[in-house]
């Protein structure tokens, strides 16, 4: 027989799919990294924030669905967390837009009444916060076992603006999937792009990706290079597919179409597994990131592509200006599409520059594969729970 049936649970509380969103995506993919580092006696349960509260929507892990953005559902998902013994430690992905109330307010509500350790990961920190969001951020992380944030520039922040004492902060990075072994020449031909110079951007549509800058740029990049084409991969975010329906596709659509650009600009609208969304990655001469907040900490989108081993022409934010450099890409200073465009013409003229770049943003995310980022998990889980670590794992245990 084995050592023990019981199961120790680790609990995450966060979108997940078959919701699509980025940080739904992030905790699938991190939720199977962590669980190749830990021992079979420790299993990891989701509880889905979902508004429609359905859990029939949800397979395995999902064992609960809170609606976080009502107060009376946060409160009794914690009570209803407390009464499970398994339970041992929670790990709550925070975003503001997840929690009810004024600025996400509502999740004090859930952490004052948890009795259980509890970790939390801000996915975004704003510098220079008012007296509200500053007083929601220190009770947070009062309240809490550790403080996950995936950049430095975030735990500076963390320390500068907001006073959290350092040896609650712990950086570890969004994770990368291994990239694609396929021949890119060989991933164009599959994927009708033969012969073309590739540049692409990936995600979900919102106006604040900035496609439009991308899109008026390609009028430059194909007269230069005809046979050049921007890429655009993902289907319109569900919450604004809610609000306003294809509004803005339509708009890019209408854009390409406005400056005859139907040759050079392919908008994908499909959700993309991750095998074929690296093969995409693959296969590009350049990625391009023109999101609009200058604030945003962290994108799991911009990490693919430099792990894929893409050239990146990006807007100035916080991620870029950590991990770029003249050697692994640019970093544009006045964000327009002429800047742009010139940018990319540059390095589609010079095949050394940009395989250069290619090999240096690749490197340089060698810190952060997911299997790399599960076992920093798997070991500051087991620290906090007072376990022994045992990673790789070990193999079953018999009583004689």
């Amino acid at each position: 027989m084995f050592i023990s049936d019981y199961k120790t649970k680790i609990l995450f509380v966060s979108t997940f799919p078959p919701k699509k969103c980025g940080i739904a995506s992030f905790t699938q993919d991190l939720v199977n990294a962590i669980n190749q580092e830990i021992t079979d006696d420790i299993g990891i349960d989701i509880c889905a924030l979902d508004k429609q509260k359905n859990k029939k929507l949800y397979g395995e892990p999902v064992s609960m669905v809170m609606d976080g953005g009502q107060l009376d559902a946060c409160i009794e998902t914690a009570k209803k967390i407390n009464t499970d013994a398994c339970i041992k430690l929670v790990c709550i992905e925070h975003e503001f837009g997840l929690y009810g109330g004024e600025l996400g307010e509502y999740l004090l509500g859930f952490l004052s009444l948890l009795d259980k350790p509890f970790v939390i990961r801000f996915h975004t920190v704003l510098p220079l916060p008012n007296t509200k969001m500053l007083k929601i951020v220190q009770s947070i992380a009062l309240l809490a076992d550790k403080v996950i944030v995936m950049t430095k520039h975030s735990a500076r922040l963390l320390k500068d603006d907001y006073a959290v004492s350092l040896d609650k902060i712990m950086i570890i990075p969004h994770g990368t999937h291994a990239h694609s072994t396929v021949n890119a020449d060989e991933l164009k031909r599959n994927y009708d792009l033969a012969n073309r110079q590739v540049l692409t951007t990936f995600g979900l549509l919102s106006p604040n990706k900035g496609i439009e800058e991308g899109i008026l740029a390609m009028k430059e990049i194909s007269t230069a290079f005809p046979e050049a084409i921007y890429i655009v991969l993902g289907q319109t975010h569900p919450n604004l597919l809610e609000q306003e329906g294809e509004k803005y596709r339509n708009y890019l659509q209408q854009l390409i179409a406005d400056n005859n650009l139907e040759h050079n600009v392919r908008l994908i609208n499909e959700y993309l597994p991750t095998k074929e969304l690296m093969e995409y990655l693959a296969l590009t001469d350049i990625y391009l990131f023109t999101s609009k907040d200058p604030n945003q900490a962290v994108s799991g989108t911009f990490l693919y592509a430099m792990s894929a081993g893409c050239a990146i022409i990006s807007n100035s934010f916080v991620l870029a200006k950590e991990m770029l450099d003249d050697k692994t890409g640019i970093i544009l200073q006045t964000n327009s599409e002429h800047e742009l465009a010139e940018n990319a013409i540059n390095i589609l003229q010079n095949p050394l520059l940009q395989k250069e770049m290619s090999s240096n943003a690749f490197l340089k995310t060698r810190n952060t594969t997911w299997e790399k980022v599960g076992g920093k998990h798997a070991k500051l889980f087991y620290n906090i729970l007072d376990a022994p670590i045992l990673t790789p794992k070990e193999s079953d245990l018999y009583i004689n």
